[in-house]
């Protein structure tokens, strides 16, 4: 029984040590965010996309760098999801994925 105690102690030791440790050295790259909208503007460096979310209109811009993947033809007024990192330096786009049209529905 004591042996038994001894070691469900050292095992929650070991886990606790093993968490502190987590917990000093977090990642310091930042999260992955995306946001979804209409293409408003774009250039080779930035792009603008805007999105209406209950009733308000929110616009964001976003870097475009060399190391940006871009999936389909950007153009002006597709939908795209962009996948970016914030920084000090504001918002990067990571990766932006051109949605195809919406089909219409025949009544």
């Amino acid at each position: 029984m004591t042996l038994h105690l001894f070691l469900c102690g050292l095992v929650l030791w070991l886990g606790g040590a093993g968490l502190a440790r987590q917990q000093e050295t977090p990642d310091t790259r930042p999260a992955d965010t995306f946001f979804a909208g209409t293409v408003v503007e774009y250039s080779p460096e930035k792009i603008i996309v805007s999105r209406v979310l209950q009733a308000k209109t929110d616009k964001r811009e976003f870097r475009i760098t060399p190391e940006t993947k871009i999936e389909g033809k950007l153009r002006l007024n597709v939908r795209v999801t962009v996948r970016y990192i914030s920084d000090e330096d504001g918002d990067t786009a990571t990766l932006i994925i051109v949605r195809p049209p919406q089909k219409k529905k025949l009544l």
